[in-house]
């Protein structure tokens, strides 16, 4: 009975709100619940509309959902310094955000022996 009440409670959501969440940054979004077998997740945006996503879709300007497995969302966010990945956990009906970014190595120069000639 639980799986069915939020099935209906994401589609009412989806059917209230078709649209995208708008340009808005990633700390106004409230990540309410997540449907892993669904690959969805219910999110109340900065405007106060809940809204459902989905792999693919945006979630503000320069963020988009990459996957939505149990108790977490996986989003990647466009940032000055490049591509940042943002993991959203809820555990307990506690979120918890944590950001990866990748950032190059620096390799150490290599160097070839030089015989000295006489």
């Amino acid at each position: 009975m639980n799986r069915s009440l939020l099935k209906t409670f994401i589609v009412l959501c989806g059917l209230m709100n078709g649209g995208i969440v708008s340009a808005a940054p990633l700390d106004n979004v409230q990540f309410i619940k997540i449907a892993p077998k669904d690959e969805k997740a219910v999110i109340k945006a900065a405007d106060g509309k809940l809204v459902v996503i989905k792999p693919g879709d945006a979630v503000g300007e320069n963020v988009t959902v990459k996957e939505i497995a149990t108790g977490r969302i996986v989003l990647e966010e466009k940032t000055d310094k490049g591509l940042e990945t943002v993991i959203v956990r809820m555990v307990n009906d506690k979120t918890r955000i944590e950001r990866l970014s990748r950032t190059p190595e620096s390799r150490p120069v290599l160097t070839a022996p030089v015989k000295g000639g006489s």
